[in-house]
């Protein structure tokens, strides 16, 4: 990706949007913005926006990409991109940003005018807050969550705002909200979107993939995993993908920056790695044996015990352990029998799954046979 952006230097007036640009933007959706930044940088909160290229001050770059898994190379991508004649002169126009601890949301939206007649809405995935992992969890059982509701906000706004074509994209939880809100806004505006990139995005509960608004937008969705994804795996229902390779191990795979690039498109793979279709497996058998209300309950009761170390960010957590995982075991102690019964049983339940499913790994599997060419079926 990064070399991507150091190489490919015509404009999108003179070549259209791909793949690869998708990700890109969708990465930018990550870039935060410092309460106290100047006018020149603030501005990207209006819809006459700035410049990319003014974005790139050093003053920020301690605040742009801070607690992301790739801060660096959110870094030299920003520089890549500022200096690039394909994406300098792009406005970024309409970004938002929203926590609410108590409403269990996380989200974040930022829209590129890449042309007179083309815009992409980007949507961010998941940061590092723990409230951002939680919002996450719940998509396992509640549909809409906040920020997919926001998601669905937003783009009706930028539609209004905007003129011409509409591409909507995200990485992780961005590219799950890019789906919600392209199959959940009024007709006049979902016939202005063209496209619909999901970049390692949890899938959808039942409900929504059945719905309308989904079937009509269903076409022009464009998901990519890399081969060993966990979370684009999420949830037991998929829209098709494709399958991107990855030089990185497990879940770091989700760090797009892993991803292998040819040309102007990834290179893909016929299929996921064996451990991705055993963690999938395992994972939809649990989801199947639980109504919607145990997820919750589960959840819920695992969020509050980690919200017992009282860290706000993932990074928080890891950084005083020590203290952290002592403070977590005492709240779980602290819980009533039943629920700690609960909590035993569920997780429980889990690893049972998870070695029943090994043979999904074997040849000829279900999981071989029901993902050819390494797409998923509706």
């Amino acid at each position: 990706m990064l070399d991507y952006a150091r190489r490919e230097l015509e404009t999108f007036s003179r070549r259209g949007l791909c793949a690869v640009d998708s990700l890109i933007l969708s990465w930018m959706a990550y870039l935060r913005v410092p309460a106290d930044a100047d006018g020149v940088v603030s501005a990207i909160r209006g819809w006459d926006g700035v410049r990319l290229a003014d974005l790139y001050r050093a003053e920020y770059f301690g605040d742009y990409f801070a607690g992301m898994w790739s801060e660096e190379e959110g870094l030299r991508l920003l520089a890549a991109a500022a200096a690039s004649p394909r994406l300098r002169d792009v406005r970024v126009v309409g970004h938002v940003e929203s926590t609410d601890v108590r409403a269990e949301k996380q989200f974040a939206a930022v829209t590129f005018r890449l042309t007179d007649d083309l815009s992409y809405v980007a949507f961010r995935g998941t940061d590092s807050t723990l409230v951002g992992w939680k919002e996450d969890f719940n998509l396992s059982f509640r549909c809409p969550v906040p920020s997919q509701v926001e998601a669905a906000r937003y783009l009706a706004d930028v539609a209004g705002r905007v003129d011409g074509e509409l591409v909507v994209g995200g990485h992780s939880k961005g590219g799950n909200l890019a789906v919600y809100a392209a199959a959940s806004v009024p007709a006049d505006v979902g016939e202005r979107v063209t496209r619909v990139f999901s970049h390692d995005g949890p899938g959808f509960l039942p409900e929504f993939l059945a719905t309308g608004g989904f079937a009509k937008v269903a076409p022009r969705i464009d998901k990519t995993l890399p081969q060993s994804s966990l979370v684009g795996m999420l949830l037991e229902q998929q829209e098709g993908f494709r399958v991107v390779k990855s030089n990185r191990l497990l879940i770091w795979q989700h760090d797009p920056f892993s991803w292998r690039v040819d040309g102007r498109d990834f290179v893909y793979l016929d299929d996921l790695a064996p451990d991705a279709r055993y963690l999938d497996a395992a994972i939809s058998a649990w989801l199947s044996s639980r109504t919607n209300e145990e997820r919750e309950r589960f959840i819920d009761t695992l969020y509050s015990v980690l919200e017992a170390s009282r860290a706000s960010t993932t990074r928080e957590l890891k950084a005083d352990w020590r203290r952290n995982i002592p403070t977590a075991a005492r709240a779980f102690a602290d819980l009533d029998p039943e629920t700690k019964d609960f909590m035993r049983r569920t997780a429980t339940a889990l690893l049972r799954l998870g070695v029943r499913s090994v043979p999904e790994l074997l040849p000829g599997g279900a999981a071989g046979r029901d993902a050819p060419d390494g797409e998923a079926t509706l």
